[in-house]
């Protein structure tokens, strides 16, 4: 939507809108009528004519003739000097005559065929708003939104591609051509007011302030995002990435128990978020025995921290093909998320508000991918175990930007498995979080 287009359904409309009473008159003759019911001489003298466009007086107040509508309105005091100063007639023909807020507080014109206004109060001033941004303010409530009123007009910002009007509640709305128009408010505005704005590393906004999961608030950027909740305040965050860091044998299989036996294990890591599903598979490693590590960095994913589901299946190789091991375990994968997806009403929805919709569900999302390697399918690897780590939006979140590595026997790690047991083996994958 460009900046000076309005959505249907944003407007806020009066009975000063409708076609005038004098269609049959000449401008002049319009302009003449208004001016006399107005008080005529009384109300004020003639300064000067802009024949047939406007009549401004020597109170400092203007009638001008709306073409479109036939009709005429008026403009006084100091939402009269604002759009003087805007350019008069060049910036906009008035469609309302200067009319009361409903809190009793403001006031206010409305400017051609309704895509732009100035608004008043004692404490703001007058200010100018328009285009799409007054379309995203509409649609809010107004004044009476979370926002209040403007206190600045529609203003370019210094990078010469956004524009943006300021609010007198500590928000803002951004529009880009790309964009389009964004509400930011709050503790979140205040971080991003902190990172420098549009000049920031995240970019402009790319989404209102809307609910997130576990109770939290948040706002997408085009680089990122900026997480909110109570015990946390803001977090500002680019997309979160997920490693596999590597496994740590507690104990090996049985069979290979005793002097030159080894383990040669290899993990399968699925990953199910309100998004996407995958799946990969490690290097087979060879010759493990109980005690050993084996440090490793695999990314399993990288995108918006809105929950995820790690689940490891972990397999000792014998005589089989591991990829085939990983398709069977991707298909059920895959199956469960769809079907999950579907159940939960996610496949239309975009952005944070996803993480919030889903986040009860989580787990759901994810199969019991243990079962996903089948007895029947005799391929000559053995399934160990298997286990599944859910976490949270929120987790995600605190992970990558406020957490610290801990260190187990050389693997660095943020998450863990839980004992992942069979056949007298025992082991545990670790995972690490970081920014993108």
């Amino acid at each position: 939507m460009r900046a000076g287009t309005i959505r249907a359904g944003a407007t806020r409309l009066s009975d000063q809108l409708r076609i005038g009473p004098w269609s049959l008159l000449s401008p002049e003759a319009v302009i003449q009528q208004k001016y006399n019911s107005l008080g005529g001489a009384g109300f004020a003298e003639i300064d000067r004519k802009d024949t047939g466009k406007a009549w401004y007086l020597k109170n400092g107040s203007c009638i001008c003739y709306n073409d479109a509508m036939h009709n005429a309105f008026e403009i006084h005091g100091e939402i009269y000097r604002k759009w003087i100063a805007l350019g008069g007639l060049a910036w906009g023909i008035p469609c309302t005559d200067e009319t009361g807020t409903p809190d009793g507080v403001g006031r206010y014109n409305h400017f051609n065929n309704n895509t732009a206004s100035i608004y008043w109060t004692p404490n703001t001033g007058a200010q100018a708003i328009w285009g799409a941004i007054r379309g995203k303010w509409a649609a809010m409530g107004w004044e009476r939104s979370v926002l209040g009123y403007p206190v600045t007009d529609e203003t370019g910002t210094p990078d010469g591609v956004g524009r943006y009007n300021h609010f007198a509640n500590a928000g803002s709305i951004y529009w880009t051509p790309n964009t389009g128009a964004n509400v930011v408010y709050g503790d979140i505005r205040k971080k991003w007011e902190s990172l420098g704005w549009e000049q920031s590393y995240l970019g402009y906004p790319t989404t209102d302030e809307t609910e997130f999961a576990d109770g939290g608030r948040a706002n997408l950027f085009e680089n990122g995002g900026i997480y909110w909740w109570p015990d946390t305040g803001a977090i500002d965050l680019r997309d979160v990435v997920v490693h596999y860091t590597g496994l740590h044998c507690f104990g090996e299989t049985d069979w290979d128990q005793g002097p030159g036996g080894a383990d040669e294990p290899y993990v399968i890591v699925s990953v199910a978020t309100p998004q996407i599903a995958d799946t990969k598979r490690s290097q087979v490693y060879g010759d493990v025995d109980a005690g050993d590590t084996r440090p490793d960095l695999m990314e399993v994913y990288r995108g918006k921290p809105y929950g995820i589901n790690i689940g490891t299946v972990l397999m000792e190789n014998d005589f089989g093909d591991p990829n085939k091991y990983k398709d069977e375990v991707q298909k059920v994968v895959m199956g469960v998320h769809t079907a999950g997806t579907l159940a939960l009403g996610l496949i239309p929805v975009a952005g944070p508000i996803i993480a919030a919709i889903a986040g009860p569900a989580l787990e759901t999302l994810m199969p019991s991918i243990g079962g996903a390697i089948s007895d029947l399918f005799d391929w000559g690897d053995d399934r160990i175990g298997s286990a599944t780590v859910t976490i949270s939006a929120k987790q995600m979140v605190l992970l990558a930007a406020r957490t610290n590595n801990t260190t187990f026997s050389g693997i660095g790690f943020k998450v863990e498995t839980p004992l992942i047991s069979g056949d007298g083996a025992s082991y545990k994958a670790y995972f690490g979080f970081v920014p993108a």
